[in-house]
């Protein structure tokens, strides 16, 4: 019998994290088994063993027979289980309950899924911290129903699908004379349902990330147009002591609210004048290598490696990992619409303008369609991660490289010029 552990659903942009927790595994002498909804090959070349498995609420009784059935097969016995999207979350939840490993019992894990669950759960709960506002939220079915839940939050709201996550659908109302056009837009979305929130204005955005014990605050930088897809985090967020221990609180609050019997959380707070509300709880790894700017910014402290030891025995580190600058990431926005000919050599560039780059990537190629609006989080053209000792530093260099990377992109309009052969700028 070999021991493994299970990494439940993740996107596909995210193949690299899966790559660093095999080798984790590897080096415990431990399998990795990835099940997930639509096997790519690519999935074949990080894990151990790839499993086609519905991620549906409805089929966790068969997906669990699946996976039952597989481990056999394979003489596997699982140590840890990893919900790696907001839809593993459910059969993650369930096979750690079968199997006796942590995780979140299977109501509970239903708020990391369906944010209707977490805001129920919200405004149920009567202790709250200091400063901590739950936020207004209706279900809506119809153009109509949308109309009127706007008209009664004072003609301004966000919008979004209930069960979506990386930013999918996200919305926000300016004035009623848009619902209209948002409807339309969440066509994809309304079979989950739809939900409308008061739209928070004028605060800042955070998230209280968590893995196994320990927690840091990030700060969020979120595109301001009618979508809202987060384009900018930096860790740790440069916060007053104040300020920090009211969004921890915060974090703490929403991890209290699903369940304390989980290694891993990215709870979504705005703040704002000593006030915070959360967006939504995620029960998942934090998106957009967060637990890569995590390790930059704080020496020794390995995110996967924590996960896997708590996962393993139970282990807590002793101490809180010690800060020693700070760590972001940007994503690059096409100058356009329209077909991307050309992109710059990253660290070339980054090299003239004698900035350190620590990591960076294109995630469209050219003849990719690219949007000068980012709708959600897959629209970006790449990403740069830079690290400073300081955070004006770091701003300023995030500012400088993105820059000067987004003025190379050649993007030539859809209608009238076709995709020319790869080209790299200086």
């Amino acid at each position: 019998m070999k021991h493994c552990l299970i990494v439940v659903g993740y996107n596909n942009v995210r193949i690299y994290d899966i790559a660093k927790l095999r080798a984790i595994a590897h080096r415990r002498g431990l399998h990795l088994l990835l099940l997930t909804e639509h096997p790519q090959p690519q999935d074949y070349d990080a894990a151990d063993g790839v499993l086609a498995v519905s991620l549906d609420a409805a089929a966790l009784d068969s997906a669990r027979a699946v996976v039952r059935i597989e481990l056999t097969q394979r003489g596997l016995r699982p140590l840890g289980i990893l919900p790696f999207s907001d839809r593993g979350i459910l059969l993650g939840a369930a096979l750690a309950g079968e199997h006796g490993l942590p995780g979140p019992a299977a109501d509970a894990a239903r708020a990391g899924l369906d944010k209707r669950v977490f805001r129920a759960l919200d405004h149920s709960h009567p202790e709250r911290p200091a400063g901590y506002r739950p936020v207004s939220s209706t279900q809506v079915d119809s153009l109509d129903a949308l109309q009127a839940a706007v008209a009664a939050l004072g003609g301004k709201a966000f919008v979004k699908p209930a069960s979506e996550g990386n930013s999918r659908g996200c919305q926000a109302v300016q004035h009623s004379g848009a619902c209209g056009a948002v409807w339309q837009a969440l066509a994809p979305y309304r079979h989950g349902g739809v939900i409308v929130e008061t739209l928070i204005e004028h605060a800042r955005e955070y998230s209280w990330d968590y893995v196994a014990g320990q927690s840091w605050i990030t700060e969020k930088h979120t595109t301001q147009d009618e979508f809202r897809a987060e384009f900018q985090q930096i860790v740790p967020a440069p916060l007053s002591e104040a300020d920090a221990a009211r969004i921890d609180a915060a974090g703490r609050h929403m991890r209290a609210l699903v369940s304390e019997d989980h290694g891993v959380y990215h709870n979504e707070i705005f703040h704002r004048d000593g006030t915070t509300w959360a967006v939504e709880t995620n029960m998942r790894p934090a998106g957009m290598h967060i637990w890569d700017l995590a390790r930059l910014a704080f020496p020794g402290f390995e995110p996967w490696e924590e996960w896997v030891s708590w996962a393993l025995d139970g282990a807590h580190r002793a101490a809180p990992p010690r800060q020693a600058g700070h760590a972001g990431i940007r994503m690059l926005r096409a100058p356009a619409d329209g077909v991307l000919l050309a992109a710059p050599d990253i660290p070339m560039l980054a090299h003239a303008l004698g900035i350190p780059l620590e990591q960076a990537g294109y995630g469209k190629r050219p003849g990719d369609a690219v949007s000068a609006t980012a709708r959600d989080n897959a629209a970006f053209v790449g990403h740069i991660v830079l690290r400073a000792d300081d955070y004006a530093t770091l701003r300023a260099r995030l500012d400088m490289l993105a820059d000067a990377i987004e003025a190379r992109l050649r993007v030539a309009p859809h209608a009238t010029t076709a995709p020319q052969p790869a080209a790299a700028l200086p």
